[in-house]
């Protein structure tokens, strides 16, 4: 048994929520560098992805690898969540999505 697991339901949130910041444009490494970092093919983390099983052995690597990149691009503004401040009222932007604020 591997020590620190991440419960599945929880790493495919965070694979996920990557992959969306990968598709509105944020500056990751893309899922065939992560699935490198983590030595595993990424056919693994697609399989993930669509809810098929993985081992306990890949689901430990990617989290490891999804921490690395996270940890490494801490200070990478994201796209997912901004706030747009223009002469009229703030935006709270949700990827696509804008609302106001006021």
């Amino acid at each position: 048994m591997l020590s620190n697991k991440v419960s599945l339901a929880t790493l495919k949130i965070n694979l996920r929520l990557y992959q969306k910041r990968l598709n509105i444009g944020d500056n990751l490494p893309s899922l065939s560098s992560v699935a490198d970092i983590a030595g595993i093919h990424r056919d693994t983390l697609y399989a993930l992805l669509a809810g098929e099983r993985v081992s306990e052995r890949s689901q430990y690597a990617i989290s490891k690898a999804l921490q690395i990149v996270n940890e490494t691009n801490l200070n990478q503004p994201s796209r997912l969540m901004s706030i747009e401040i223009g002469r009229e009222r703030p935006n709270l932007r949700f990827g696509l999505t804008t609302m106001n604020i006021f």
